[in-house]
């Protein structure tokens, strides 16, 4: 069972209006692609851990990224 962190809905929430639909796209293909991740804050970031880091993702003024 995927655990969500009440840190990353936060951060989705603060972030740009353009940023909004991205981040949350991003989160639900993570958790239906792998259903045991945790997520996470580190460096600032929502990042998503499974055996490990896995992935993360960040909002900027301007874009938005994904991190492998």
């Amino acid at each position: 069972m995927s655990k969500k962190d009440p840190r990353v809905d936060a951060y989705i929430a603060k972030s740009g209006d353009f940023a909004r639909p991205i981040l949350t796209h991003v989160r639900t293909v993570i958790h239906a692609a792998v259903p045991d991740i945790e997520e996470t804050i580190k460096w600032g970031a929502p990042h998503f851990d499974y055996k490990g880091v896995l992935c993360g993702m960040a909002a900027f003024k301007q874009h938005c990224n994904i991190i492998l």
